[in-house]
């Protein structure tokens, strides 16, 4: 019997987060996560995450595009879906640091394991945080994300986020214009 064949970024939905998003994309974010930080992060902190721990993210998420109350300072949040599964998922907007380089930020970007390596990544970028001036922050070590971002246009600009938290130190990343 032979693997079902790559869908390609195309057979992905993109989409604004709704209220039955929450427990499959909380249990995403924490399965995402525990994939990705092992070895970056502290492994009590690795192994204490759960759809607890991200619930209430993504139920005030689904909760304001529910209400349309979403604030207007430029924030897309879209999630990816196919046949109706969590994939992945986009977070941007306005930088939120003091002495940003750009006034836009990736705010996080993560890709089901199994959903990567199929276009989802460059897809979301493209479509929803565009091709701009950006930055983002990426854990320390986290080399696989660094040459995703590298083949997007951005590159390490030497700093260090000052506040290491959870034993991860985050180094920037910038896209110019």
């Amino acid at each position: 019997m032979s693997a079902a064949p790559d869908p390609g970024a195309a057979a992905y939905l993109l989409r604004i987060p709704l209220m039955e998003d929450v427990e499959p994309f909380a249990e995403l974010h924490a399965r995402v996560w525990r994939h990705t930080y092992r070895g970056l992060m502290d492994d009590e902190v690795v192994d204490g995450l759960s759809v607890e721990t991200f619930r209430p993210l993504w139920y005030s998420v689904a909760q304001a595009y529910a209400r349309d109350t979403v604030p207007a300072d430029g924030r897309r949040i879209r999630v990816a879906v196919l046949e109706g599964g969590p994939a992945g998922w986009l977070m941007c907007g306005p930088a939120r640091d003091e002495d940003a380089p750009t006034p836009e930020q990736l705010w996080a970007l993560n890709v089901a394991p199994e959903h990567q390596g199929r276009g989802l990544g460059a897809r979301l970028l493209a479509e929803v945080l565009g091709a701009g001036p950006a930055y983002l922050w990426v854990a320390e070590g986290n080399e696989r994300a660094v040459r995703f971002y590298e083949r997007h246009g951005f590159a390490l600009d030497g700093t260090v986020s000052p506040d290491g938290h959870a034993g991860v130190r985050e180094v920037r990343m910038l896209r110019p214009g």
